[in-house]
């Protein structure tokens, strides 16, 4: 009997270590996501400010300048990198008013990134918060799932001008 117990411990051990590998290389991809901007940088903020202003309960509380910022602060030079930061605060609302919930202020407000590379492609990284919702669960992942088809629909209304 034991002698048919420790080869199917090892292969349920390889099989957890197989998966872990997995997870730890393909996450990354599912929680990042990247979309090329038509726009020049300037235009893809200006862009994702104006679509964001005019969805219905989402505001722009602050446009973070992440080249201006290093600069200013003595270090660089680094190329045209920011975040335009985004609230929907009845959704903050849905998830803050329980305490339990509230762990998940460490990633609100949500924000979407802007970057420029060496070659002058801009681009538009957003974090796939329905994806991160779905490990928390009830409230949170029922939340973010709904900002998650929002912030996607704003990113395509300004990669699709």
């Amino acid at each position: 009997m034991a002698m048919k117990v420790i080869p199917a411990l090892l292969w349920v051990l390889s099989g957890m270590v197989l998966m872990g590998i997995i997870v730890w290389f393909t996450m990354p991809a599912l929680m990042l996501i990247e979309h090329k901007s038509p726009l020049n940088y300037e235009g893809t903020v200006a862009a994702l400010n104006e679509v964001i202003e005019k969805k219905q309960d989402w505001k722009v509380p602050k446009i973070f300048d992440f080249q201006k910022n290093i600069h200013d602060a003595g270090h660089g030079p680094i190329g045209r990198v920011g975040t335009v930061a985004l609230c929907n605060p009845l959704y903050a609302s849905r998830i803050l008013e329980d305490d339990q919930n509230r762990i998940v202020t460490a990633f609100m407000p949500l924000g979407i990134g802007i970057y420029e590379d060496k070659d002058g492609q801009v681009y538009i990284s957003e974090l796939n918060v329905g994806l991160l919702g779905m490990m928390f669960g009830g409230t949170i992942a029922d939340v973010m799932a709904d900002a998650g088809k929002d912030v996607k629909n704003i990113i395509t209304s300004v990669t699709t001008k």
